[in-house]
């Protein structure tokens, strides 16, 4: 697998994760019998994708920028 593909799949990796991480949190913080249930994840899809798809973006934009110096 070719690095720039690699380090753009880690830091999507990385930013969905911690997206997951932090609504899990808020969820066991401020509703604490709902995480067993699947609605939040439900509920935090569009938030993930959007989160995803400007990383993608900024990291495409930054490997093009690095491309062209």
């Amino acid at each position: 697998m070719p690095v720039k593909l690699r380090l753009l799949l880690v830091s999507t990796a990385q930013v969905a994760v911690a997206l997951l991480a932090f609504a899990f949190l808020m969820t066991l913080i401020f509703e604490p019998g709902e995480w067993r249930k699947s609605d939040w994840i439900f509920d935090l899809m569009p938030l993930l994708a959007m989160a995803v798809a400007i990383n993608v973006a900024v990291q495409l934009f930054r490997l093009r920028r690095n491309a062209k110096k």
